[in-house]
């Protein structure tokens, strides 16, 4: 599904089902009307058109209405008309006359044009951007043309109107929510990729610290066909370029950039859109110190024509930005060119407010940079000014607002007297039907009460429902939480059980040596098997709460699959198995430790329920994403069991019951949801199982080659490490474990033992490792503690832990220590120790669960 839920379609024949079909919800629930003349003429038509290609779909608009008005079908010319309006570049006061010239007469052709003034409505959703239309239709009249043409998939296009309409005060969380609930109405992938990639220019525009523009604009990119939306994608990657800037990563913006401007070029943008994408970049390259890179890109931006003056303004502020980085005369003649620029900008306007602060300040700080201190100090007064002007002009648009209200206020109060006045004469002149009155309005009253209490009835009744629903919807989550936790218990014993025993006949090792490998080689079995349904359920509880903020970042399919190989060969060996995991060299965008832990449920379960034959994981290109297949040789599932087997605690098979506790799939389930990879199963009866996950590729560099990997962390280990643990069994464990990996280690209950074993050799740590909870203390304040005492604030710090609070993990991030998960395998320990020693590489803090950052075992 779009959505990232689960359907019966490979990779490969989902990719030709084109993405006009309804939400497998309504189709359910029995479709309603659809219009798919419609559907394919406006959605697939001019909608799509205006993401395809600006410059050809203007040209094809342009002629289209010429071609219209000469047949004198009004209709035609109506829906032309639409045609050229959504598509138009740049629209003016001649696009409002002529929106009102058919708004008028598709109103006056009354329900025979309704489906022609909605299309007109949609096409004019911001046509008032620019200049005043009061015939456009508005958010509440295009929902009640919709409710009557009936196709659901107009709603988008309402959602849209209503965007428009905040988006003129600016109203950032109402504009996101909108987006969130235009998407739902969504038929089409290039609407959904649209959606994700306006909540990232919401952001963008509102809070540049924002964290979730990436995440929707990868998101838009697996819904975007590049190729087919040509204007769209060039808006995505320029978003991400973006982005990437923002958060310094420059090689990563470039790469976004050169795809954007490539596609900007080929003409698939307006004028001005090309024009203010390029002054963008060149901003950023100035920034950068790309400084003729920014002046080419500028120059080149003149040869599109922008649409206000105010882009004008901005564009003339960058060249002032570049100009003073050169530091050259001839720079600062240039520049000075362009302050005269911004001037007669600012006064063929008529606009003052053109002269925003920020350009002033950008014309100080050019001055300032040729140590023209007079100049500069002038621009700056300039600044403070309008500044001034500004806070003014916000403070005199308070008190008009403030009077208008009182006016209103006031106007009502008079309207109330003269009301009580004319009621109260007319009170008088109907005197003389008291009585008769008297009865009739004891007839309306009793009427009245009673309409009254029927009313109260049914909204008890409503909330009385309501009420059932949620107390339903509760008694079935504690039924599900009670079913886990009776599964895990179960599950649990035994491998819990066989630990026991086995501790038990630990004693006996010195008497039977021969036996003492084998005993070894169990305890690590039952501990393996007890990890994993520890990390299982850690995972269902964060995925079921809401709690999991995933991690998108850069992951390696060719490490994933390595990983694969090591874990799961040899499983499948013992069980006469062949296990295929060719090689592959690319990244996909993905949350790694949810990616590996659905890779890994996915083989486990088809090793699992396959007596013979071979488990098969495939990573093959699919256009811009890459399609990671899972195929067994088992008996296949029934096809009546298809919709189960990625519910909770669903096994198909009793016999393989003892082996888990059947939350795998349903973790895989959610985490494709979260994530929004498409999750696909195909099963054909005696042919095997096969699951897809469809994944993003990766903007950045390819990976490298799998041979070219770093040696393994615990061989290449050493340094000074200080672990810090209250219970005396663990650190003494994890400390004896660290020396075998050849470090030095300084292991106590706090800080204070810490730095005492410190002090004779005068050692210090290159990373603490510590435990959350330390008796009276905890560790992250432990942890603050030797940092201050060693003055070393940048000194890396672990935190391992198994309190899954959301909170402790932002706890972490802000104190810049790094966080894993309870429990952690040796392996997982020693690459993470590496990886945080090495300067932790690609690892960053996270309020998100801090497992993703951890190695795989």
């Amino acid at each position: 599904m779009a959505n990232g839920g689960v359907s019966r379609l490979s990779c490969r024949a989902r990719r030709s089902v084109i993405g006009l079909l309804l939400p497998c919800s309504m189709a359910a629930a029995g479709p309603p009307a659809v219009d798919l003349e419609w559907r394919d003429r406006f959605v697939m038509g001019v909608d799509a058109d205006t993401f395809r290609h600006v410059g050809k779909a203007w040209a094809k608009a342009q002629q289209a209405l010429s071609d219209a008005r000469a047949t004198g079908d009004v209709r035609q010319e109506m829906r032309a008309a639409a045609r050229y309006l959504a598509i138009k570049p740049v629209r003016g006061r001649e696009d409002c006359d002529m929106l009102t010239h058919y708004v008028d007469i598709a109103r006056a052709g009354g329900a025979a044009f309704e489906r022609e003034l909605f299309d007109l409505g949609a096409a004019a959703a911001w046509l008032e951007e620019s200049v005043p239309c009061p015939s456009k239709p508005t958010g509440e009249q295009m929902q009640g043309l919709a409710q009557r043409l009936g196709d659901p998939a107009r709603m988008y296009y309402v959602m849209e109107v209503k965007f428009a309409e905040v988006d003129r005060d600016l109203r950032w969380a109402e504009m996101t929510a909108l987006r969130s609930r235009q998407l739902a109405h969504a038929i089409a992938d290039f609407q959904r990729a649209y959606c994700f990639w306006s909540m990232s220019e919401i952001e963008l525009s509102s809070d540049l610290r924002g964290t979730q523009a990436k995440v929707w604009l990868v998101r838009a990119l697996q819904y975007v066909d590049s190729h087919e939306f040509v204007a769209l994608a060039a808006d995505i990657d320029g978003n991400l370029a973006v982005v990437e800037f923002r958060d310094n990563n420059p090689s990563a913006a470039m790469v976004h950039m050169r795809r954007s401007l490539a596609r900007i070029r080929s003409g698939a943008k307006s004028a001005h859109g090309a024009g203010v994408d390029m002054l963008v970049f060149a901003k950023y390259l100035t920034k950068l110190d790309r400084t003729t890179e920014a002046l080419d890109l500028l120059r080149e931006s003149e040869r599109y024509e922008l649409a206000n003056p105010s882009a004008a303004v901005s564009r003339a502020s960058a060249y002032l930005a570049a100009y003073a980085k050169l530091g050259t005369r001839e720079a600062y003649a240039l520049g000075e060119v362009q302050v005269q620029r911004i001037h007669e900008l600012v006064e063929a306007s008529a606009n003052p407010q053109l002269l925003r602060p920020s350009v002033i300040q950008q014309m100080a700080d050019f001055y300032a940079s040729f140590g023209q201190w007079e100049l500069a100090f002038k621009a700056q007064r300039k600044v403070a000014a309008a500044i001034e002007a500004q806070q003014q002009r916000s403070r005199e648009t308070t008190r008009l607002e403030l009077q208008e209200k009182l006016n209103v206020a006031l106007k009502d109060q008079e309207n109330t007297r003269l009301k009580a006045e004319a009621e109260l004469q007319a009170e008088r002149q109907r005197g003389w039907i008291l009585a008769f009155g008297a009865v009739a309005v004891g007839a309306v009253a009793a009427a009245a009460a009673l309409a009254v209490a029927v009313r109260r009835g049914r909204r008890l009744a409503k909330v009385s429902a309501e009420l059932a629903d949620r107390n339903q919807a509760l008694e079935q989550r504690s039924a599900s939480r009670i079913r886990l936790l009776a599964a895990a218990c179960h599950d649990l014993r035994q491998p819990a059980h066989a630990l026991g025993m086995l501790a038990e006949l630990g004693g006996d090792a010195n008497v039977e040596p021969g036996r003492y490998t084998a005993w070894l080689q169990s305890v690590r079995r039952s501990t393996a098997s007890l990890g994993d349904m520890l990390d299982e359920l850690m995972d269902l509880g964060r995925l079921d709460g809401g709690h999991y903020m995933p991690h998108v970042s850069d992951v390696s399919l060719g490490e994933l699959l390595q990983e694969v190989m090591l874990h799961f060969g040899p499983l499948a060996r013992r069980k006469g198995l062949t296990l295929e995991a060719p090689p592959v060299n690319v990244l996909v965008m993905s949350d790694r430790h949810l990616l590996r832990r659905m890779l890994f449920n996915l083989v486990s379960n088809a090793i699992k329920y396959t007596d013979a034959g071979s488990v098969r994981v495939v990573a093959e290109p699919a256009g811009g994403e890459v399609c990671l297949t899972v195929q067994d040789t088992g008996p296949g599932i029934p096809q009546d069991k298809l919709d189960d087997v990625f519910r909770d605690y669903v096994r198909l098979n009793p016999l393989k019951a003892a082996e888990g506790l059947g939350i795998g799939l349903s973790i895989v389930r959610r985490s494709a949801e979260l994530l929004g990879h498409r999750l696909t199963l195909a099963s054909p009866p005696g042919e095997g199982t096969t699951v897809s996950l469809l994944l993003p590729i990766s903007a950045s560099e390819m990976a490298t080659e799998p041979g070219e990997r770093p040696a393994d962390a615990a061989s290449t280990a050493g340094g000074v490490l200080a672990v810090l643990e209250d219970d005396a069994d663990v650190r003494d464990a994890m400390a004896a474990l660290l020396r075998r990996w050849h470090y030095t280690v300084f292991a106590a209950a706090d800080a204070q033992a810490v730095l005492t074993q410190l002090a004779p050799s005068q050692a210090r740590p290159a990373l603490v490792i510590t435990d959350l909870h330390l008796g009276a203390t905890d560790g992250l304040a432990e942890v603050a503690q030797l940092r201050a005492a060693l003055q070393a604030p940048e000194l890396p710090a672990l935190l391992v832990t198994g309190d899954l609070d959301a909170a402790v993990a932002s706890q972490a991030a802000q104190a810049h220590v790094f966080v894993a998960h309870k429990p952690l395998a040796p392996r997982q320990l020693a690459a993470l120790v590496a990886q945080l020693l090495a300067g932790a590489g690609g690892l960053t803090p996270s309020p998100s669960d801090a497992s993703a950052n951890s190695p795989a075992a």
